[in-house]
């Protein structure tokens, strides 16, 4: 099961409780329990999240803005609107 389904089925889990007819007590620990789950489970999403974007940060998106690699073609007149127009 994935994390995202785990941190759902513990919220249902959650919403069904209350309809068990468990005692207070016992009712409690498994509220307890349960939510350390849903914590324990958001952080293993926020770990991979964040591996996630520092592997993609070594991108640069905005790769057209950056000069040209090859210096030969300074400045080449291109066919359209321009500032010159």
């Amino acid at each position: 099961m994935s994390k995202e389904m785990t941190v759902i089925a513990l919220g249902l889990w959650v919403i069904i409780i209350p309809y068990l007819g468990v005692p207070g007590s016992w009712r409690t620990t498994l509220l307890v329990l349960t939510g350390l789950g849903i914590v324990a489970t958001g952080f293993l999403i926020r770990s991979e999240g964040l591996s996630r974007g520092r592997s993609a940060s070594h991108h640069n998106p905005f790769v057209e803005n950056t000069a040209p690699h090859d210096t030969s073609m300074h400045h080449e007149q291109k066919e359209g609107i321009n500032s010159r127009n």
